[in-house]
This record gives structure tokens, C-alpha cells and sequence, in this order.
């Protein structure tokens, strides 16, 4: 009886794990509109930290014209030396969230106005793609791919 019982136990025990730990690992499209706003919100503020914060330490990011960088502070001169010549207003939209082998991507659209270093128009459209992990308790893009429509 004592044997049936502690099986029983580890069964529910493994069965809880296997149930919760990917439920866990997976993001809804709600989880990636509010990292998203969250992006949009310190690209506006002009925040790299809060930026670069949503970034694993390891992260690529490829931009447009195909630059890629990867690490954190890459990424972070990236950001800022994009800030030093454009005063602009980022808008995203983002579209979907998927899983697959145990990879997560979010996908979206993007808008940025404003002007650059020496007052010409900007007003560009594209889209992204970001793979993306929990880490710590919080969404962090791995990847992002930036492409421009426009």
C-alpha cells in the first residue's frame, strides 16, 4: 500500500511538471503586446538601459541594411549612436506569437517619425521578428530582426 501510494504521488508529481513547466515557458499574445510596449515606451524616452534590459546578455540584433551585432553592449551602441542622429516616435504593432520547438517568436509591424541629424524627414515602416526566452521572470528577446518596408 505505502509503495502504491508513493507512486501515485510521483506520478502526480512528474505529471504537475510536465503540465506547468511548458505552460510556463510559453508566451501569450498578451505577454508580447506589453513587452512591445514596453520597447516602444523607452524608444520614445530615448532609454537605452530600458532597452537594452529587454535583451539577453547574448542577444543578435539585425537591422535593416543587414548590420548584425551581438551582445548587449553591441546592441546598446547600436541604439545609441541610432539615437545621436535621428529625433524620432517609434509605433509597434505587434501581430502574432508562436511556438515552436520550444522556440518563441513574436512578430509585428513598426513605425518611425521624426527627422534625422540634419532635419530631413523620417517615416519609415517594416516589420520585425524576435525570438524570445523568459528569463528571470521576464520576457527577453534572444533575436531581432529588423527589416524595413519602406
Amino acid at each position: 500500500m505505502k509503495k502504491t501510494i508513493k507512486l501515485s504521488l510521483l506520478l502526480v508529481i512528474i505529471c504537475a511538471t510536465a503540465f506547468i513547466n511548458p505552460l510556463a515557458a510559453q508566451m501569450t499574445n498578451e505577454d508580447h503586446a506589453v513587452l512591445a510596449k514596453k520597447y516602444e515606451d523607452a524608444y520614445n524616452k530615448k532609454d537605452d538601459k530600458a532597452m537594452l534590459a529587454m535583451y539577453t546578455k547574448d542577444a543578435t540584433r539585425i537591422t535593416p541594411d543587414g548590420t548584425e551585432v551581438t551582445g548587449t553592449e553591441a546592441i546598446g551602441k547600436q541604439i545609441t549612436d541610432e539615437f545621436a542622429h535621428i529625433t524620432a516616435t517609434l509605433t509597434i504593432t505587434p501581430q502574432a506569437t508562436a511556438e515552436k520547438d520550444g522556440i518563441i517568436t513574436g512578430t509585428g509591424t513598426f513605425r518611425v517619425v521624426g527627422t534625422n541629424d540634419k532635419g530631413e524627414k523620417i517615416d519609415q515602416n517594416g516589420t520585425y521578428i524576435n525570438t524570445m526566452t523568459k528569463e528571470g521572470g521576464q520576457w527577453k528577446i534572444t533575436k531581432s530582426v529588423i527589416g524595413q518596408t519602406n
